[in-house]
């Protein structure tokens, strides 16, 4: 008998293991991932034609949007100039968020301690919160001046992608 029992159980196992690997197989060629197919996938309308695999997750750099596909990407239109210009620009603002960020780190693990203590000081810890929100605005205001300035630099065709990327944003990192 425990050799039954075995034996349904490992062939129940096999079963429940392999069984997700075929759901998601033929999920895989449903949506057009069929690596055989001489084909492209079809666009849909007002969309740009795509297989699934384009919608990867890739690092760094700016990440592609549904809505507006229409025109190119204005990173990918620019010239050498306004390259070398925009990566002037980030360099700057990255110089300057390092130190800000580092302070508003400390910041945050200071305000931590303070508030983990037995009879918290409430006016030092709204103090410190106070000093962490000024960095805080400090870094916003960077971000901010720096997507401006930014768009300074791109012509009048590349603002429009570059307006969209801004209004499709939840906010400035």
């Amino acid at each position: 008998m425990n050799s039954r029992l075995l034996g349904s159980l490992i062939v129940t196992s096999i079963f429940l293991v392999a069984n997700p690997a075929f759901a998601a197989e033929d999920r895989h060629h449903e949506m057009g991932g069929d690596h055989h197919a001489k084909e492209a996938p079809k666009a849909q309308p007002g969309k740009m034609a795509k297989g699934h695999h384009d919608s990867a997750k890739k690092k760094g750099g700016h990440k592609k949007h549904k809505g507006h596909n229409m025109s190119p990407h204005w990173a990918s239109t620019l010239d050498d100039e306004q390259r070398v210009a925009i990566d002037r620009m980030h360099l700057k603002l990255c110089s300057l968020h390092v130190v800000l960020k580092a302070k508003a780190a400390v910041l945050q693990k200071e305000l931590n301690v303070m508030t983990a203590r037995d009879h918290a000081d409430k006016k030092a810890i709204d103090a410190k919160i106070d000093k962490l929100m000024a960095i805080k605005a400090e870094i916003m205001k960077h971000r901010y001046d720096h997507l401006t300035e930014m768009r300074d630099a791109l012509t009048a065709q590349q603002r429009i992608s570059y307006d969209m990327s801004i209004l499709d944003r939840a906010g400035a990192k």
